[in-house]
């Protein structure tokens, strides 16, 4: 498996864990929404090889990317089911490091959540980002 591919995994098996009985959609997976609620996750790579000072197993040591997770509830049902899941995202961002796991992604500065509620659409949604420096 790539380092991409490796890299990728783990943030979206992070992800679905995050958020238990809610639909998780991925980049270039699916094209018609499923039900709501549902969250989409997207992944972004602005920067995929960085300089390697001890090459020993792969010429990418190091990867900078950015991870956004879109959550969409209802529209006109408040805030609350917006909220809960922005905040899963968040949490879920935070412990995105862990010390015993051999891919090693640590999230930066998290953006959000920002909500969107006009426009025509059956829904409203919060955006959480954040870039994030992984290790392989």
């Amino acid at each position: 498996m790539s380092t991409l591919a490796t890299v990728r995994s783990y943030i979206e098996t992070r992800v679905a864990a995050a958020f238990p009985g809610i639909t998780i959609v991925y980049e270039n997976v699916q094209e018609t929404p499923p039900p709501l609620p549902y969250v989409i996750c997207l992944i972004g790579y602005p920067s995929t090889t960085e300089p390697v000072l001890c090459q020993t197993e792969s010429m990418i040591e190091q990867l900078r990317g950015n991870l956004q997770i879109s959550c969409y509830a209802d529209r006109g049902q408040g805030m609350k089911a917006l909220e809960a899941m922005g905040v899963q995202a968040m949490i879920m961002m935070n412990r995105m490091y862990e010390w015993d796991s051999p891919v090693k992604v640590r999230c930066g500065q998290i953006l959000g959540p920002s909500p969107v509620l006009g426009g025509a659409e059956p829904y409203a949604l919060v955006t959480i980002s954040c870039p994030f420096n992984a290790f392989v």
